[in-house]
């Protein structure tokens, strides 16, 4: 069965909080980009300026916003009865999906020193981190990225009233969420570390990416954010 776009759309009246929103998600990303790129390609795009960084994430959103725009993708939150226990709901299945891969699926295949990480560092440390990371990692790969790609596949491969077939925005939710692995992550090894890699890191992805198309970016990065307060703690204990 074809998956219909949600009716729940954000109407008119509704653009300035929209707008308003957009430009303090901007604004907050802006903030941690300087503090640290979080990300292979951003900052070496970057050159290692915290200057240059708190001024090309914004552009990026920017961007992504006009790519958003154009594909009926939106920032608030809409089509949900609880905007925040609900994503925090995905964020908790997530975490706890992850957290039996890492701590019993596929626990004998870690990297030494990704166990070690974990081991060695506090709790409230990566948590800290990760959090951030997550938070920028949204605008990049979800809201730039996924964005552009759904543009770009839109333009050749349509649906219904115009706009991207259902297809363009899973492929562009896992493309990006691809990248993203691609670049920050070592290339896997042996085919059971590319499974690893794909039940570990390309499938939360999708998970952000399809909240994103489906219910907002706002929703997306609360799930995304809102993983690791339930992640980091069972990690630590797992692995420890």
């Amino acid at each position: 069965m074809a998956i219909m776009f949600p009716q729940a759309r954000p109407q008119a009246s509704q653009r300035q909080d929209a707008r308003a929103k957009a430009l303090v998600t901007l604004a907050i990303g802006s903030v941690i980009a300087a503090i640290g790129p979080f990300d292979v390609a951003f900052g070496l795009a970057t050159g290692g300026s915290a200057v240059l960084r708190a001024v090309a994430l914004p552009a990026m959103g920017l961007a992504g916003l006009f790519f958003a725009s154009r594909v009926g993708l939106t920032v608030p939150t809409f089509g949900l009865r609880h905007p925040v226990r609900t994503p925090l709901a995905v964020a908790f299945a997530v975490a706890f999906a992850v957290a039996a891969i890492d701590g019993f699926v596929f626990r004998p295949l870690l990297l030494p020193d990704y166990v070690e990480y974990f081991r060695n560092s506090d709790d409230a440390e990566r948590l800290l981190y990760f959090m951030l990371r997550a938070f920028n990692e949204q605008i990049i790969y979800r809201l730039f990225l996924m964005s552009f790609l759904v543009w770009g596949l839109g333009l050749i491969w349509r649906g219904d009233g115009g706009r991207p077939a259902n297809g363009a925005y899973w492929a562009a939710m896992t493309m990006a969420q691809v990248a993203n692995i691609a670049i920050n992550m070592p290339l896997p090894a042996t085919p059971t570390m590319l499974c690893y890699d794909i039940a570990r890191y390309i499938c939360p992805g999708i998970v952000w990416g399809y909240l994103y198309w489906r219910h907002g970016f706002m929703t997306a990065e609360i799930a995304h954010v809102g993983t690791h307060p339930f992640l980091q703690p069972a990690l630590g204990y797992l692995l420890a």
